[in-house]
């Protein structure tokens, strides 16, 4: 079952949100404030390579995190819209009463084409807890099995919307990781000051390299 997308997407914004706002706190009061490039792309992708000077891999990785962005609103956006279609499709065709039901109950709705034969059938295969209870507000029953197929395939749509802002969600978290890791690098790469490759003849006649490479000791 999917969870309720809006209240998973507000959820993510606030905590978005607050991360900023603590930044830019800091940022405007800590007088001797300092973050590594690391912590700066961290929280916001691109920072702590601009602040290496590379340019280019930070607008690489902004843009990334506004087109990622950008997709899971829309996302969200699609499916709500969708769902607002297929509750109220499902209200004037199968008279249903929208307030208070579950993912599950539309996913049921959609799968039979009234109350009554899906309790028939939970009750066939043993399953008395999961059939409706009739005159309790849940009673279904749809005009015409067209109807009820295209209900389901609007469902589908809704769900699959909200699955891709989810899956919308876990790459921005992984664009700021990933921004995190290069900054990182980064920083490191800096360190090296030099590297050289000495040619070795080893006892056996093969010839070899030894590679050296020596770092700036950060004090």
């Amino acid at each position: 079952m999917l969870c309720n997308f809006p209240d998973y997407w507000a959820f993510k914004m606030y905590q978005k949100t607050i991360l900023i706002l603590l930044l830019n706190t800091a940022l405007l009061y800590g007088q001797s404030f300092k973050l590594h490039p690391m912590a700066k792309s961290a929280l916001i992708p691109g920072w702590g390579e601009s602040a290496q000077g590379k340019y280019l891999r930070a607008r690489v990785f902004r843009l990334s995190e506004l087109f990622l962005w950008t997709s899971c609103i829309l996302a969200n956006t699609f499916s709500r819209y969708e769902r607002s279609n297929y509750v109220s499709f499902a209200s004037e065709h199968a008279g249903i009463s929208p307030k208070g039901k579950t993912h599950q109950y539309w996913v049921d709705v959609g799968n039979y084409q009234n109350i009554t034969l899906f309790n028939e059938e939970h009750l066939r295969f043993r399953e008395p807890g999961d059939i409706y209870n009739t005159g309790a507000g849940y009673d279904w029953a749809w005009d015409t099995d067209s109807n009820r197929k295209k209900f389901e395939n609007m469902r589908i749509n809704s769900d699959g919307l909200a699955k891709t802002g989810e899956f919308l969600i876990g790459a921005i978290v992984l664009n700021h990781i990933v921004s995190a890791i290069d900054a990182l690098y980064l920083v490191r790469l800096q360190r090296i000051q030099s590297i050289n490759f000495n040619p070795v003849l080893h006892q056996n006649g093969y010839l070899g390299f030894n590679m050296n490479i020596n770092f700036i000791v950060l004090k």
